[in-house]
């Protein structure tokens, strides 16, 4: 029997409502196989009024709760698809509010909030539900795009010092999960545009001691920031310091083909720059080489070697600048660096 897409609606309601909780561990039946496999095949062809009652029948079939939600979960997408979007966010809501949590119930919540946000005129309740994302979710992915989209709005409609307000008072009851992190990482971009700048360092460098690597998603990052915020400020001995504590994880890491982060390659080329600029060439070179022997899969160990040649040339000496050239061309042959490691040699080398 085919349903029409209001009532398969209406039956996906139902099923949400009233059906039995469906156990995780019987298989899932045949019936509600096809229906999904219908759904998709529909969804792909863009025969979205098909595909809603298709999946609504999927659900309406389903053994398991975990494969109910995600039936549901595609029919919204599908009526999404349909331009339906207030009935979409019905289904999304009930997902979201079935107990307990599912696989879907985060996913549904922000879902249901982007939808508000973006297509309707309900911001309130679309403010809401990334709130509730946020505060109950921090761990899932979700929570960081919840929290683009909360604090965004509070900062164009309100101000930036209501937006860090709001990102202090998250902190005090968010600072332990894995959205710690980028609470500190934008208070701190508050802070720096507010003309906050010792604040800012303060918060990166509590994001750096709470959030250590290699848990801490913004923790290089922050590093590189402190090393950026000291130099700007003429503090070089700080900015070294900085580098080299990010660099010291680096040497200590096991597994560097898996843990190797590209701030670590970026750090040892600022660190080579600052010493390069100071005026010590001894320092600088160690850095760059130390570039393209410990990190042989950057794409930064061919611009680490153009500048080593530079700051060969400018000392005076010319047949190891041209011998670093070659070493660049060994490393690549083709693109920027290559094309400038060439027209160098040519310009630069003859008779070298």
């Amino acid at each position: 029997m085919r349903l029409s897409p209001s009532l398969a609606l209406a039956t996906s309601l139902t099923v949400l409502g009233t059906a039995c909780p469906p156990t995780l561990s019987r298989p899932e039946s045949a019936a509600h196989l096809d229906a999904l496999a219908e759904g998709e095949r529909h969804t792909r062809h863009g025969r979205h009024d098909e595909a809603i009652r298709a999946f609504a029948s999927a659900a309406e079939t389903a053994d398991r709760r975990v494969d109910r939600d995600e039936a549901l979960y595609r029919q919204s997408r599908a009526l999404r698809d349909a331009g339906r979007d207030e009935e979409a966010v019905v289904i999304l809501d009930a997902i979201a509010a079935t107990r307990p949590p599912s696989r879907r119930t985060a996913r549904a919540l922000y879902d249901a909030a982007l939808l508000r946000f973006e297509r309707t005129d309900d911001v309130p309740r679309a403010l809401q539900g990334f709130e509730r994302v946020v505060r109950e979710y921090p761990d899932d992915g979700l929570g960081g795009r919840a929290l683009h989209h909360w604090l965004g709005y509070v900062e164009a409609n309100e101000s930036q010092e209501a937006a860090l307000a709001l990102l202090r008072t998250l902190d005090a009851s968010l600072a332990e999960t894995t959205l710690g992190d980028d609470l500190l990482w934008r208070a701190h971009e508050l802070e720096l545009a507010l003309d906050r700048r010792a604040a800012a360092r303060a918060t990166l460098a509590r994001l750096v001691e709470r959030h250590p690597y290699p848990q801490g998603e913004r923790w290089d990052d922050a590093l590189l920031r402190l090393a950026e915020l000291a130099q700007e400020d003429g503090h070089r001995e700080e900015a070294i310091a900085h580098l080299e504590a990010l660099l010291q994880r680096a040497e200590t890491t096991t597994m560097m083909g898996s843990y190797t982060l590209p701030a670590f390659p970026e750090a040892r080329l600022r660190l080579a720059r600052i010493h390069r600029d100071a005026g010590d060439r001894v320092a600088a070179a160690e850095s760059y080489e130390a570039l393209v022997d410990e990190f042989e899969t950057s794409r930064l160990r061919d611009d680490a070697l153009l500048e080593l040649s530079a700051m060969q040339r400018d000392a005076g000496d010319r047949a190891e600048a041209c011998r670093t050239l070659e070493r660049v061309l060994e490393i690549t042959e083709v693109g920027r660096a290559a094309r400038e490691a060439r027209a160098r040699r040519e310009n630069e080398c003859a008779g070298e």
